[in-house]
């Protein structure tokens, strides 16, 4: 077999094999949700690519959380501004119920601001589709599923997958000091799950988001049984 032809099936099989559904992009571009962008650092091993965490913060202190309605914040070029209000408010709809369902897990949902209650707030900023007949087809053809893996070491992604980016900050609801600000973007892997789903992508990396910020707040706390998103 061809060397090529052979460096193509073992990147197939390793990669289809045990694969998360989405993985972390290399960059994020940032839309206008936040106050100060000169606070965000390039995030370590788990956490959003970009991120400020406050040093000295009393988290085992915050026992609620009020969070505020999930808002759209598009890019420019973003995939977003073609779409539809209710295709919008649906991205919006989905994130905040999967944010709902992941914090409650440690934290008391409340509507009003308190003395150890947290903010939390996040905007989509962008959201774009797969390409269904060609992600699956880079998904199962050992040379197209090569090329595709040669374009997420020059540009981050994969070719013809479903993208999605987020900002978010946590503040005190009472003082409004400022606790943590972050902006990340993930994209799809190439899996057959969800393969009928253009937006599946999309929909697990905001899964994703949701499971990873209950446990970088779990862990802050200082629990031992923390669940690592998958």
């Amino acid at each position: 077999m061809p060397t090529i032809k052979r460096i193509a099936v073992i990147v197939f099989i390793l990669l289809s094999v045990g694969c998360a559904r989405t993985y972390q992009a290399r960059y994020v571009e940032t839309s206008h949700f936040l106050d100060d962008y000169s606070l965000l650092k390039d995030g370590e091993d788990g956490d959003a690519l970009l991120s400020f965490w406050k040093e000295g913060a009393n988290w085992p202190g915050y026992k609620k959380i009020v969070l505020d309605p999930v808002i759209i914040s598009k890019l420019p070029g973003s995939d977003l501004n073609d779409m539809t209000h209710s295709e919008n408010h649906r991205f919006k709809e989905l994130f905040e119920y999967r944010m709902r369902e992941a914090i409650k897990q440690n934290f008391k949902l409340v509507a009003h601001p308190g003395p150890d209650t947290l903010r939390i707030q996040f905007a989509i900023t962008d959201a774009e589709a797969s390409t269904l007949l060609l992600d699956s087809f880079t998904a199962v053809h050992p040379s197209a599923r090569a090329l595709s893996l040669l374009k997420r070491m020059a540009t981050g992604t994969e070719s013809y997958v479903g993208k999605a980016s987020i900002e978010g900050k946590i503040t005190d609801s009472q003082t409004g000091e400022l606790l943590m600000v972050s902006a990340d973007r993930r994209a799809g892997a190439k899996t057959l799950m969800g393969s009928l789903n253009d937006w599946d992508d999309v929909e697990e990396a905001y899964q994703y988001w949701a499971s990873q910020l209950n446990y970088q707040l779990c862990t802050k706390q200082g629990h031992s049984d923390c669940q690592e998103p998958e």
